[in-house]
């Protein structure tokens, strides 16, 4: 019993001592832990709808190098000959921002108001450049395919080359014209 005596008599000296210091510290704790009102929230741009001319290089290059890669594994199909492929993108590429989002209050009498505000978070790369925080990003979104080979006459054919696009690409049978080459 002596010994929890002893023990509480150091705390209560201890806290006489350290009691200003004590309390600044369990009112921080205290502050830290409160909500501050702001979330932090995930933004996607809206798609891009241009046409095919004015799009950047990025969508015509992926989209020349989607057309090789199916016009190689196209004519690998039995009966197909030769294929060419030509898609065109409904939207280019959607990048999903990481975003800051402060809201708060305020009263004026009995009048109670609120108010947002939306910040994309920004990461430093060096003293002169910033770029946005990318959460991710969407690839581009297919509207149709043309497929043009020389066993394009043959239904079969014809057939398994637009079910292996739209397997590929997800469209449907009516976003997929098989025709044979010339």
């Amino acid at each position: 019993m002596k010994s929890c005596k002893d023990t509480l008599g150091k705390l209560s000296v201890f806290l006489d001592r350290y009691k200003y210091p004590a309390l600044i510290l369990l009112i921080g704790l205290i502050l830290v832990t409160l909500p501050t009102g702001r979330e932090e929230t995930v933004r996607q741009t809206p798609p891009e709808t241009t046409p095919a001319e004015s799009r950047p290089a990025d969508d015509d290059e992926y989209r020349a190098g989607m057309e090789r890669e199916l016009s190689a594994l196209l004519s690998q199909v039995e009966g197909a000959g030769k294929v060419k492929v030509m898609l065109t993108l409904k939207t280019g590429p959607a990048a999903c921002y990481l975003t800051d989002r402060s809201v708060s209050s305020s009263r004026e009498g009995e009048k109670e108001s609120q108010s947002s505000e939306e910040r994309t978070v920004m990461i430093g790369r060096g003293s002169a450049y910033d770029e946005p925080a990318v959460v991710s990003t969407a690839y581009p979104v297919f509207q149709g395919a043309l497929i043009v080979a020389e066993g394009g006459a043959d239904p079969s054919v014809r057939y398994q080359l637009s079910a292996a696009v739209s397997a590929l690409l997800g469209l449907g049978a009516d976003q997929i014209t098989v025709v044979k080459m010339k």
